[in-house]
C-alpha cells in the first residue's frame, strides 16, 4: 500500500472514531438530562403534596430508571467484556431485592407477636 492509501484509511478511520464518540456523548448527556428531569419530578411531587402512595411508587420507578441508566451508559455496561461485572451485578440485585421482599414479610406481614 502507498503512503497516501494509508494516510486515506487513517482518517475514515479518525472520522469513524469521532462519529461513535459524538454519538457516545449525545447519549450520555441524553441520559444525564433525563435523570435530572426524573429527580426534579420527584422533588415536584413531593413539594406539591402529592398522594403519599403514589409519590412512593412513582419514586421507586424513578429510582429503578436511574439506576438503570447509570449502568447502561455511566458504568459502561453496553460494551462488550463487561459480562463479568453484569454477573455480579445481577447477583447482588437478586440478593438485594430477597433481602427486601424478606424483611417486608417479617415486618409487616409475619406472625404475630403474642
Amino acid at each position: 500500500m502507498s503512503e497516501s492509501s494509508n494516510e486515506v484509511m487513517s482518517d475514515v478511520k479518525l472520522r469513524h472514531v469521532r462519529r461513535q464518540r459524538t454519538k457516545e456523548m449525545r447519549m450520555q448527556l441524553t441520559s444525564f438530562g433525563l435523570m435530572i428531569f426524573l429527580t426534579f419530578t420527584a422533588f415536584g411531587m413531593v413539594a406539591l403534596d402529592f398522594n403519599a402512595t403514589f409519590i412512593t411508587g412513582a419514586v421507586l420507578l424513578f429510582a429503578f430508571i436511574q439506576v438503570v441508566l447509570q449502568f447502561y451508559y455511566f458504568m459502561h455496561m453496553k460494551d462488550k467484556g463487561h459480562d463479568f461485572a453484569k454477573l455480579f451485578m445481577i447477583v447482588g440485585m437478586y440478593f438485594a431485592i430477597a433481602f427486601c421482599v424478606t424483611f417486608i414479610y417479617i415486618v409487616w406481614i409475619g406472625a404475630p407477636i403474642s
